[in-house]
């Protein structure tokens, strides 16, 4: 038999080993003593494959078997030697491959199972020739280990080593490993970038934003505040962005970059909400500014062209949210009054433009009606003002009810003068002129000259008078209260609120010299009930 051995370069892990390669030749014929008696010679160097240098020795021992010559127990017992010496030297070999090979990866540990598995294959195979003629063969091969405890030693090593290696593998896995993200330790929430732990500082996951502190930890449930805003932070962590946020029964928004809304206004869903100092959302309160007032109801929302009611009156907020101050509103064919302070005008008497109006129990202006509170009939015209069934006394009530509002003189004692002096506006003076009153002098340098009977001496006499000339029977009305206002002997008239004692007041200060005028005013005054006129002037 022709022995010959080839060496091949294999990568195992990371070095590059040589496997021995053993091919048998057999020769034509005969076996050449020679080459059998140099098998103690063959070089077994490939000491990192335990299991193939196992093979070869038994390969030598079945040579020797055949042979019947002492030198032929020599080389059995020689290669007896050799085969032990190979198992222990294998056995060796295995456990330092293994150890080299704890930092390497899982390939390594199929290489060496695989190298293991091989051995027991060619050790289980390998049995020494037996010969019935040969008893120095049978002593020489009693004298070897025995494939089955090469194996069983091989194998046992092969365990041993894959365990190690795994071990080895993991630890070297675990070494080298690097925290990367979210991590929860203790619990508290970090997070890592390339192994490093991200401190006093913000990060982006999936689009949310999250914060964390000094020590690392992640906040949860924290207000944060700098750059002169607030932010927060939810219960998971991520930064609340155009949302609401409801604690310590108040509402906050926080909007885009997680910004919270102080001291500003929110639209959606078509209202509009207003967020005050410290973010608080304004539930059921008023807001002022830009000299207007709004209202913002339940769940904040801004109450726009609607009717509030509270503390025994009505507001009207329009449709961009302001409420109606000293305005009218007209709506389902009614005519609306608000005051100054935003109430509407209910069971109420309002003056402007020189006019009275009345708006009843709903608000409603009085048009085309005629109404009694009390105190008489009040007729009112199609546009809301007031008026009278008689014609004269309607184009004058204004007028006289005005010079109590401005100057305190009683409106009942004007009506009764006008209808007394003028004859029910029918005089010449008065009918030409406009001058209701008989008031002597000029008007704006206007006059009129005409006669006039005085009382003087007992009697009445004729006499030529300049009188005042007027544009209108609304400037006489006025000017009348001007004139009591402007001669000092009338100044106890103003304020007067009792039509009798004006009346009497009035002839004693010298505005007329007939006995009987104070008589005649009181019958003017009961007759038509002037005094209503009074009341409305009281109110308003």
């Amino acid at each position: 038999m022709d022995v010959r051995k080839h060496y091949k370069m294999f990568k195992k892990g990371k070095k590059w080993c040589c496997m021995a390669l053993t091919t048998v030749a057999v020769a034509a014929g005969t076996l050449m003593a020679t080459q059998t008696a140099n098998a103690d010679n063959v070089s077994l160097s490939t000491t990192s494959e335990a299991a193939s240098t196992s093979s070869e020795s038994f390969s030598i021992s079945s040579v020797a078997s055949d042979s019947t010559t002492a030198a032929d127990e020599n080389v059995a017992s020689q290669a007896s030697d050799s085969s032990t010496e190979s198992a222990t030297s294998a056995v060796n070999q295995s456990k330092a491959t293994v150890s080299q090979s704890t930092a390497e990866n899982a390939n390594s540990q199929a290489a060496i199972a695989s190298t293991v598995n091989d051995s027991a294959s060619a050790a289980n195979a390998l049995e020494p020739a037996k010969s019935a003629e040969s008893s120095s063969a049978q002593s020489a091969a009693s004298n070897m280990v025995k494939p089955s405890e090469a194996s069983s030693d091989i194998n046992s090593v092969a365990s041993s080593a894959e365990a190690d290696a795994e071990v080895a593998t993991m630890t070297s896995l675990a070494a080298t490993t690097q925290k990367k993200g979210l991590v929860t330790e203790n619990g508290n929430t970090y997070y890592y970038q390339n192994g490093q732990q991200l401190k006093n500082g913000f990060t982006t996951i999936n689009g949310k934003t999250y914060y964390f502190k000094a020590d690392g930890t992640m906040v949860k449930d924290y207000f944060y505040q700098n750059w002169g805003h607030t932010y927060y932070f939810q219960k998971d962590g991520s930064r609340l962005d155009d949302g609401f946020y409801t604690n310590w029964g108040h509402t906050y928004y926080f909007g885009d970059g997680g910004v919270r809304l102080d001291d500003g206004f929110y639209q959606n869903w078509g209202h509009t909400y207003y967020f005050g100092d410290g973010g608080v959302r304004l539930d059921n309160g008023f807001y002022q500014n830009w000299g207007h007032t709004y209202y913002f109801g339940d769940g904040g929302v801004r109450l726009d062209d609607g009717f509030y009611t509270n503390w025994g009156h009505t507001y009207y907020f329009q449709k961009d949210g302001s409420r109606l101050d000293n305005g009218f509103y007209t709506n389902w064919g009614n005519v609306y009054y608000f005051g100054n302070d935003g109430v509407r005008l209910d069971n109420s008497f309002y003056t402007n433009w020189g006019k009275v109006y009345y708006f009843g129990a709903d608000g409603a202006r009085a048009t085309n009606a005629t109404i009694n509170l009390g105190f008489g009939n009040l007729t009112f015209d199609g546009n809301g003002v007031l008026s009278d069934s008689n014609s004269f006394i309607g184009s004058i009530v204004n007028g006289a009810i005005r010079g109590w509002t401005q100057y305190k003189i009683l409106p009942s004692l004007t009506l009764a003068q006008a209808i007394l002096e003028s004859g029910w506006g029918k005089s010449t003076l008065a009918s030409q002129y406009h001058n209701l009153f008989g008031i002597k002098g000029s008007y704006n340098g206007q006059s009129v000259t005409m006669a006039t009977a005085e009382f003087i001496g007992g009697r009445y006499i004729t006499v030529n008078a300049a009188f005042r000339a007027y544009p209108d029977n609304d400037a006489s009305v006025a000017d009348h209260s001007l004139f009591f206002i402007q001669n000092s002997r009338y100044s106890n008239l103003i304020g007067v609120t009792d039509s009798n004692t004006a009346t009497y007041l009035v002839r004693a200060d010298g505005y007329a010299t007939d006995p009987s005028y104070t008589t005649s005013l009181r019958n003017m005054i009961s007759t038509y009930n002037l005094t209503r006129f009074d009341q409305v002037a009281f109110r308003l």
